[in-house]
Protein backbone atom coordinates (compact mmCIF):
# COMPACT_ATOMS: atom_id res chain seq x y z
CA UNK A 1 0.00 0.00 0.00
CA UNK A 2 1.19 3.36 -1.08
CA UNK A 3 1.72 6.08 1.84
CA UNK A 4 1.07 8.90 0.14
CA UNK A 5 2.13 12.91 1.91
CA UNK A 6 0.08 15.99 1.14
CA UNK A 7 2.10 18.78 1.58
CA UNK A 8 0.24 22.35 0.57
CA UNK A 9 1.76 26.08 0.71
CA UNK A 10 0.43 27.55 4.12
CA UNK A 11 0.37 30.89 2.07
CA UNK A 12 -3.54 31.87 2.49
CA UNK A 13 -6.00 28.72 1.94
CA UNK A 14 -6.03 28.41 -1.94
CA UNK A 15 -2.84 25.80 -1.78
CA UNK A 16 -4.66 23.54 1.42
CA UNK A 17 -8.28 24.04 -0.33
CA UNK A 18 -6.67 22.74 -3.46
CA UNK A 19 -4.73 19.72 -2.16
CA UNK A 20 -8.07 18.74 0.31
CA UNK A 21 -10.02 18.34 -2.72
CA UNK A 22 -7.65 15.57 -4.77
CA UNK A 23 -7.15 14.17 -0.78
CA UNK A 24 -10.72 13.16 -0.27
CA UNK A 25 -10.84 11.99 -4.10
CA UNK A 26 -7.94 9.07 -3.68
CA UNK A 27 -8.19 5.28 -3.38
CA UNK A 28 -7.97 5.21 0.04
CA UNK A 29 -8.22 0.72 -0.72
CA UNK A 30 -4.53 1.13 -2.18
CA UNK A 31 -3.50 4.63 -0.62
CA UNK A 32 -2.51 5.76 3.03
CA UNK A 33 -3.27 9.70 2.85
CA UNK A 34 -1.38 12.23 5.33
CA UNK A 35 -2.11 15.74 4.70
CA UNK A 36 0.61 18.66 6.35
CA UNK A 37 -2.19 21.13 8.13
CA UNK A 38 -1.54 24.29 10.32
CA UNK A 39 -2.99 23.65 13.42
CA UNK A 40 -5.14 27.04 12.80
CA UNK A 41 -7.06 26.42 10.02
CA UNK A 42 -8.03 22.78 10.78
CA UNK A 43 -11.62 23.67 11.10
CA UNK A 44 -11.30 25.78 7.98
CA UNK A 45 -11.75 22.33 5.55
CA UNK A 46 -13.56 19.15 5.35
CA UNK A 47 -11.51 15.71 5.48
CA UNK A 48 -12.99 12.08 4.96
CA UNK A 49 -11.78 9.94 8.06
CA UNK A 50 -9.39 8.27 5.87
CA UNK A 51 -7.04 11.29 5.63
CA UNK A 52 -4.78 11.70 8.39
CA UNK A 53 -3.85 15.40 9.45
CA UNK A 54 -0.43 15.87 10.53
CA UNK A 55 -0.95 19.28 12.34
CA UNK A 56 2.36 22.09 12.69
CA UNK A 57 1.84 25.38 14.44
CA UNK A 58 2.92 28.26 12.15
CA UNK A 59 4.88 30.18 13.92
CA UNK A 60 7.52 31.23 11.40
CA UNK A 61 6.61 33.14 7.60
CA UNK A 62 8.43 30.61 5.98
CA UNK A 63 5.98 27.49 6.42
CA UNK A 64 8.15 24.95 3.87
CA UNK A 65 10.98 25.49 6.21
CA UNK A 66 9.10 24.59 9.60
CA UNK A 67 7.37 21.03 7.30
CA UNK A 68 11.57 20.12 6.41
CA UNK A 69 12.39 20.28 10.06
CA UNK A 70 9.32 18.39 11.51
CA UNK A 71 8.96 15.74 8.90
CA UNK A 72 10.99 12.41 7.61
CA UNK A 73 10.01 12.78 3.38
CA UNK A 74 11.33 9.39 3.20
CA UNK A 75 8.58 7.87 5.22
CA UNK A 76 6.22 8.10 2.35
CA UNK A 77 6.14 6.27 -0.87
CA UNK A 78 4.88 9.65 -3.04
CA UNK A 79 4.98 13.50 -1.56
CA UNK A 80 2.36 15.62 -3.34
CA UNK A 81 3.29 19.25 -3.11
CA UNK A 82 1.49 22.18 -3.97
CA UNK A 83 3.68 24.53 -5.04
CA UNK A 84 6.35 24.03 -2.41
CA UNK A 85 9.61 23.07 -3.96
CA UNK A 86 12.16 23.29 -0.85
CA UNK A 87 16.12 21.89 -1.10
CA UNK A 88 14.64 18.54 0.81
CA UNK A 89 11.16 18.23 -1.17
CA UNK A 90 13.33 17.83 -4.12
CA UNK A 91 16.27 15.66 -2.80
CA UNK A 92 14.02 12.72 -1.17
CA UNK A 93 13.81 9.70 -3.31
CA UNK A 94 10.19 9.76 -3.39
CA UNK A 95 7.95 9.70 -6.22
CA UNK A 96 7.50 13.41 -5.62
CA UNK A 97 4.91 15.58 -7.75
CA UNK A 98 3.78 19.17 -7.49
CA UNK A 99 0.96 21.16 -8.36
CA UNK A 100 1.79 24.73 -8.53
CA UNK A 101 0.88 28.28 -10.80
CA UNK A 102 3.81 29.97 -10.17
CA UNK A 103 7.19 29.35 -8.13
CA UNK A 104 7.88 31.78 -5.51
CA UNK A 105 11.45 30.89 -6.55
CA UNK A 106 10.80 32.51 -9.86
CA UNK A 107 8.74 35.80 -8.27
CA UNK A 108 11.90 36.28 -5.98
CA UNK A 109 14.13 35.22 -8.08
CA UNK A 110 15.87 33.11 -5.80
CA UNK A 111 17.06 29.45 -5.22
CA UNK A 112 16.08 29.21 -9.13
CA UNK A 113 18.37 25.74 -8.62
CA UNK A 114 15.77 23.96 -7.16
CA UNK A 115 13.34 24.79 -10.54
CA UNK A 116 16.34 22.94 -12.59
CA UNK A 117 16.49 20.29 -10.19
CA UNK A 118 12.81 19.25 -10.94
CA UNK A 119 13.36 19.05 -14.29
CA UNK A 120 16.68 16.90 -13.67
CA UNK A 121 14.91 14.35 -11.63
CA UNK A 122 11.51 14.67 -14.14
CA UNK A 123 9.17 15.81 -11.18
CA UNK A 124 5.71 15.67 -12.53
CA UNK A 125 4.07 18.93 -12.44
CA UNK A 126 0.39 19.74 -12.93
CA UNK A 127 -1.12 23.57 -13.41
CA UNK A 128 -4.50 24.88 -14.23
CA UNK A 129 -4.45 25.47 -18.09
CA UNK A 130 -5.62 28.93 -17.82
CA UNK A 131 -3.75 30.63 -15.03
CA UNK A 132 -0.13 28.90 -15.19
CA UNK A 133 2.74 31.28 -15.09
CA UNK A 134 5.75 29.02 -14.82
CA UNK A 135 8.49 30.36 -16.62
CA UNK A 136 10.80 27.73 -16.64
CA UNK A 137 11.19 24.84 -19.54
CA UNK A 138 10.04 21.82 -17.93
CA UNK A 139 7.52 19.53 -18.91
CA UNK A 140 3.76 20.72 -17.07
CA UNK A 141 0.74 18.70 -17.69
CA UNK A 142 -2.18 21.51 -17.41
CA UNK A 143 -5.70 20.33 -16.48
CA UNK A 144 -8.80 22.27 -15.41
CA UNK A 145 -10.69 23.96 -12.43
CA UNK A 146 -11.11 21.80 -9.08
CA UNK A 147 -14.65 20.40 -8.71
CA UNK A 148 -18.08 20.64 -10.49
CA UNK A 149 -19.52 24.11 -12.00
CA UNK A 150 -22.59 24.40 -9.85
CA UNK A 151 -23.71 28.16 -10.04
CA UNK A 152 -25.71 29.47 -7.21
CA UNK A 153 -29.60 29.75 -7.98
CA UNK A 154 -30.88 32.76 -5.53
CA UNK A 155 -28.25 34.95 -5.09
CA UNK A 156 -27.87 38.69 -4.24
CA UNK A 157 -24.93 39.42 -1.97
CA UNK A 158 -21.42 40.86 -2.12
CA UNK A 159 -18.16 39.51 -0.71
CA UNK A 160 -15.38 41.51 0.28
CA UNK A 161 -12.43 39.87 0.71
CA UNK A 162 -8.66 40.89 1.12
CA UNK A 163 -6.89 37.53 1.59
CA UNK A 164 -3.42 37.58 2.88
CA UNK A 165 -2.93 41.45 2.47
CA UNK A 166 -0.18 43.22 3.92
CA UNK A 167 -1.14 45.45 6.84
CA UNK A 168 -0.21 48.93 6.09
CA UNK A 169 -2.62 48.36 2.63
CA UNK A 170 -4.91 46.76 4.44
CA UNK A 171 -5.29 49.82 7.07
CA UNK A 172 -5.73 51.95 4.54
CA UNK A 173 -8.45 49.91 2.27
CA UNK A 174 -10.30 49.23 5.44
CA UNK A 175 -10.86 53.23 5.92
CA UNK A 176 -11.84 53.35 2.00
CA UNK A 177 -14.39 50.56 2.59
CA UNK A 178 -15.97 51.28 5.26
CA UNK A 179 -16.58 55.10 4.27
CA UNK A 180 -18.53 53.64 0.93
CA UNK A 181 -20.66 50.99 3.36
CA UNK A 182 -21.54 53.46 5.63
CA UNK A 183 -22.64 55.90 2.57
CA UNK A 184 -24.47 53.27 1.54
CA UNK A 185 -22.86 52.89 -2.18
CA UNK A 186 -24.16 49.50 -2.38
CA UNK A 187 -28.18 49.66 -2.49
CA UNK A 188 -29.63 47.65 -0.37
CA UNK A 189 -27.13 44.95 -0.25
CA UNK A 190 -26.63 42.03 1.96
CA UNK A 191 -22.35 42.34 2.64
CA UNK A 192 -20.11 39.76 3.73
CA UNK A 193 -17.14 41.12 4.91
CA UNK A 194 -13.37 39.98 5.19
CA UNK A 195 -12.91 39.20 9.26
CA UNK A 196 -9.67 40.92 8.77
CA UNK A 197 -11.70 44.27 8.28
CA UNK A 198 -14.76 44.08 10.09
CA UNK A 199 -16.36 45.37 12.89
CA UNK A 200 -19.53 44.62 14.77
CA UNK A 201 -21.01 48.00 14.31
CA UNK A 202 -21.05 47.77 10.34
CA UNK A 203 -23.98 44.83 10.87
CA UNK A 204 -26.60 47.61 11.53
CA UNK A 205 -25.29 48.52 7.59
CA UNK A 206 -26.34 44.93 6.53
CA UNK A 207 -22.98 43.98 6.90
CA UNK A 208 -21.86 40.14 8.29
CA UNK A 209 -18.29 38.81 8.69
CA UNK A 210 -17.27 36.09 6.23
CA UNK A 211 -16.29 33.02 6.75
CA UNK A 212 -15.79 31.30 3.79
CA UNK A 213 -17.96 28.37 3.94
CA UNK A 214 -19.90 26.68 1.56
CA UNK A 215 -23.57 28.38 2.56
CA UNK A 216 -22.07 31.94 2.43
CA UNK A 217 -20.29 31.51 -1.57
CA UNK A 218 -23.75 30.31 -2.18
CA UNK A 219 -25.35 33.67 -1.60
CA UNK A 220 -22.96 35.73 -3.64
CA UNK A 221 -23.45 37.70 -6.57
CA UNK A 222 -20.25 39.93 -6.97
CA UNK A 223 -17.14 39.34 -5.44
CA UNK A 224 -14.69 41.81 -4.90
CA UNK A 225 -11.20 40.03 -4.33
CA UNK A 226 -7.72 39.36 -4.37
CA UNK A 227 -7.31 37.49 -7.36
CA UNK A 228 -5.09 34.31 -5.55
CA UNK A 229 -6.06 31.19 -7.56
CA UNK A 230 -7.93 28.97 -4.41
CA UNK A 231 -10.54 32.53 -4.61
CA UNK A 232 -10.54 32.39 -8.39
CA UNK A 233 -11.78 28.82 -8.44
CA UNK A 234 -14.84 29.15 -5.31
CA UNK A 235 -15.89 32.18 -7.17
CA UNK A 236 -15.75 30.50 -10.98
CA UNK A 237 -17.15 27.39 -10.16
CA UNK A 238 -20.57 29.32 -8.85
CA UNK A 239 -20.49 31.82 -11.45
CA UNK A 240 -19.77 35.13 -8.68
CA UNK A 241 -18.51 37.97 -10.91
CA UNK A 242 -15.05 38.57 -9.79
CA UNK A 243 -14.09 42.70 -9.35
CA UNK A 244 -10.06 41.99 -8.47
CA UNK A 245 -8.33 44.46 -6.69
CA UNK A 246 -4.34 44.43 -6.02
CA UNK A 247 -1.48 45.31 -4.03
CA UNK A 248 0.88 46.99 -6.15
CA UNK A 249 4.06 44.44 -7.19
CA UNK A 250 2.52 41.65 -6.43
CA UNK A 251 2.92 39.13 -9.67
CA UNK A 252 1.28 36.35 -8.32
CA UNK A 253 -2.27 38.60 -8.60
CA UNK A 254 -1.12 41.04 -11.38
CA UNK A 255 -1.00 38.16 -13.86
CA UNK A 256 -4.19 36.71 -12.68
CA UNK A 257 -6.04 39.70 -13.03
CA UNK A 258 -4.87 40.02 -16.78
CA UNK A 259 -6.16 36.47 -17.06
CA UNK A 260 -9.34 37.12 -15.84
CA UNK A 261 -9.75 40.63 -17.71
CA UNK A 262 -8.81 39.01 -20.92
CA UNK A 263 -10.79 36.02 -20.64
CA UNK A 264 -13.94 37.96 -19.36
CA UNK A 265 -13.89 36.16 -16.25
CA UNK A 266 -13.37 39.27 -14.15
CA UNK A 267 -13.80 43.19 -14.27
CA UNK A 268 -10.88 45.16 -13.04
CA UNK A 269 -11.32 49.40 -11.98
CA UNK A 270 -8.77 51.56 -10.54
CA UNK A 271 -11.27 53.08 -7.95
CA UNK A 272 -14.39 51.45 -5.06
CA UNK A 273 -16.76 54.14 -6.41
CA UNK A 274 -16.24 52.89 -9.72
CA UNK A 275 -16.18 49.28 -8.60
CA UNK A 276 -19.66 50.23 -6.65
CA UNK A 277 -20.86 51.36 -9.35
CA UNK A 278 -20.60 48.64 -11.40
CA UNK A 279 -22.57 46.25 -9.05
CA UNK A 280 -25.45 48.80 -8.66
CA UNK A 281 -25.63 49.02 -12.45
CA UNK A 282 -25.34 45.01 -13.21
CA UNK A 283 -27.15 43.47 -10.47
CA UNK A 284 -30.34 43.06 -12.21
CA UNK A 285 -28.95 42.94 -16.09
CA UNK A 286 -30.00 38.86 -16.43
CA UNK A 287 -28.80 39.08 -19.42
CA UNK A 288 -25.08 40.07 -18.49
CA UNK A 289 -25.44 37.11 -15.88
CA UNK A 290 -26.40 34.91 -18.08
CA UNK A 291 -23.74 35.14 -20.08
CA UNK A 292 -21.48 35.46 -17.50
CA UNK A 293 -22.78 31.96 -16.37
CA UNK A 294 -22.59 30.00 -19.61
CA UNK A 295 -18.79 31.29 -19.89
CA UNK A 296 -18.04 29.94 -16.47
CA UNK A 297 -20.25 26.91 -17.69
CA UNK A 298 -17.44 26.39 -21.00
CA UNK A 299 -14.28 26.43 -18.93
CA UNK A 300 -12.46 23.07 -18.29
CA UNK A 301 -14.12 21.44 -14.93
CA UNK A 302 -12.74 18.40 -12.71
CA UNK A 303 -8.86 19.13 -13.16
CA UNK A 304 -8.71 16.82 -9.66
CA UNK A 305 -10.30 13.67 -11.31
CA UNK A 306 -7.46 13.99 -14.50
CA UNK A 307 -4.56 14.26 -11.86
CA UNK A 308 -6.05 11.22 -9.59
CA UNK A 309 -6.29 9.23 -12.94
CA UNK A 310 -2.14 9.97 -13.71
CA UNK A 311 -1.16 9.65 -10.14
CA UNK A 312 -2.77 5.58 -10.66
CA UNK A 313 -0.68 5.41 -13.58
CA UNK A 314 2.85 6.66 -11.89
Amino acid sequence: MNSILFLPCNNGLGHIRRLSILANKMDFKKNKIFFCLDIKKKNRFKFKKNVKKILFSNTQKKDANILNKNINYNNFTKIISDTIISKKFILTKNKNIVFANFFWEEIYNKELKNIKELKKKRIIVFSNYLFSNIKAKIKIIKVGFFEKFKPNQKNDCILIAVGSAKSRLLSQFKIKIIKFIKNKSLKKKKIYLDPKLYDSSLKKFNVYKADFSEKMYSKISFAIIKPGLGTIEECLKRAIIMLPIMEKENKEFEYNTHVLTKKKLGFKFTKLEQIFKFINLKSYDLKFKNTFKNRCKKLKWNGEEKIKKILGKN
